[in-house]
């Protein structure tokens, strides 16, 4: 691919003489004429005009996208950002460069077809469609697998190549609803990406198509990239920011026996679902929207309200900024909209989600099949009646609740960051250019 570096430039003014010259050719009647004593110049003496200074060229300066007051963006700063020329740029190895994701309702595994003929009909100009099966997998992790956790290592350096993403690259999440690009959100900060590179456009792309028109036509690769970037290069996973089954029961049994004082926010459907985890309190999943109702976090014109409402919505929960805060849903996509209103919009340090959560995981880890330390029916880990549902054990032997080899995805994401199976990192200077 042409790597050509373009940048828009400008020239800077012209030196004092040459002004002066540019003066006289405008007739400026009061300019006093040169005297002429006749003489020839010596060799080190200029002729008039030769003083002038070639005119310099300055970069002009761009806008930096991890400059933002949030990880929220408005249409008109991914659109300044367009005109800048930052969207796909060819400089690779800048920091002021963007890609644009779109994430749609299709799954890896499924029909693609309606999600791609929308991406067709319009779209961010420059953005990169992806499905809700690209960032999400079916995993072994405590007892048995589960659907959807998170994305492998293996899954986000697809993305990423496909996106032309590099190391210093930022990147903006637009999609079909805020439930979808919450999670989008959530996965790349968990893998490594800090909150200045990864920003969400708010309204998706249907605000952006109001404001400024959209792009049709299919999907062309070449307008990305041609890179080869792997998470790897994040050089630390941001595990802090999830927790799989076995350490959530752990988290509910500390804060019963009074250990800690984590807060759990409850994401589940509007109204407040009878049965939850014990000591959760319940955050409707549309609260930080722009909407009354519980269709507002799948309506793609859906809007985020701005920090200070959103501040105002915790403040009245008891939710602060010191508070240790774990959120979970009935899949673990509405609790990454708690996740990402409190560590993109609020900034919040110590936010975290429960992956597997209650419908997907919870509600399996009852009944006598179950090993008594691992039953969420009993120890007091679940407020109110369940109707549970039947698990497949898949290990074959039985981890202690509190051993790593109960985080299973952890342990082997962990482990994918290191490098395994993945090259050895020492493609370049400095831990390697990753392809870019």
């Amino acid at each position: 691919m042409d790597r050509t570096i373009h940048r828009r430039r400008f020239l800077t003014a012209a030196g004092a003489a040459g002004v002066a010259t540019l003066a006289g050719c405008a007739g400026d009647d009061d300019a006093p004429e040169p005297e002429d004593d006749g003489a020839e110049p010596e060799d080190d003496e200029t002729e008039p005009g030769d003083d002038e200074t070639e005119p310099e060229e300055e970069e002009e300066e761009l806008p930096d996208p991890t400059a933002t007051e949030n990880a929220l963006i408005e249409p008109a700063t991914l659109h300044e950002w367009q005109e800048a020329g930052l969207v796909n740029r060819e400089d690779v190895d800048g920091e002021h460069r963007v890609v644009v994701l779109r994430v749609d309702d299709w799954y890896e595994d499924g029909p693609e077809e309606a999600a791609l003929q929308s991406f067709d009909e319009g779209h961010v100009p420059g953005a990169v469609p992806i499905g809700a099966g690209d960032i999400h997998a079916m995993r072994l992790e405590g007892l048995a697998e589960a659907a959807p956790l998170v994305a492998t290592g293996e899954q986000m350096d697809a993305v990423m190549e496909k996106a032309g993403v590099c190391p210093e690259t930022t990147i903006v999440v637009s999609g079909s609803s805020p439930l979808r690009t919450a999670r989008v959100y959530w996965t790349l900060r968990y893998w490594g990406f800090p909150r200045e590179r990864v920003k969400l456009l708010n309204g998706g792309y249907h605000a952006y198509g109001e404001a400024y028109g959209l792009e049709e036509g299919e999907f062309d690769p070449d307008v990305t990239a041609d890179a080869d970037f792997s998470v790897e290069a994040n050089e630390e996973l941001n595990n802090d920011l999830r927790l799989g089954v076995a350490q959530m029961i752990q988290r509910v049994d500390n804060l019963n026996d009074g250990e800690s004082d984590d807060v759990i926010l409850e994401n589940r459907t509007h109204p407040q679902p009878d049965v939850m985890i014990s000591n959760a309190i319940w955050d409707d999943a549309t609260a930080t929207h722009g909407h009354d109702h519980y269709r507002g976090m799948y309506e793609d014109t859906a809007t985020w309200l701005d920090a200070d409402e959103v501040e105002a919505h915790y403040d009245d929960l008891g939710v602060g900024s010191d508070d240790t805060i774990i959120t979970y849903c009935g899949s673990g996509y509405r609790a990454t909209k708690s996740f990402f209103a409190l560590d993109g919009i609020l900034g919040y340090d110590d936010v975290m989600v429960y992956d597997g959560s209650y419908g997907r995981q919870w509600v399996q880890y009852a009944g006598e099949e179950v090993p008594d330390e691992w039953r969420v029916d009993m120890h007091d880990r679940t407020d109110g009646d369940e109707d549970w549902h039947d698990i497949e054990i898949a290990v074959e032997e039985i981890p202690d609740l509190e051993s790593a080899e109960a985080n299973q995805v952890e342990a082997a994401d962990v482990e994918y960051m290191g490098g395994e199976g993945n090259g050895d990192g020492d493609d370049g200077d400095d831990g390697g250019d990753w392809g870019c």
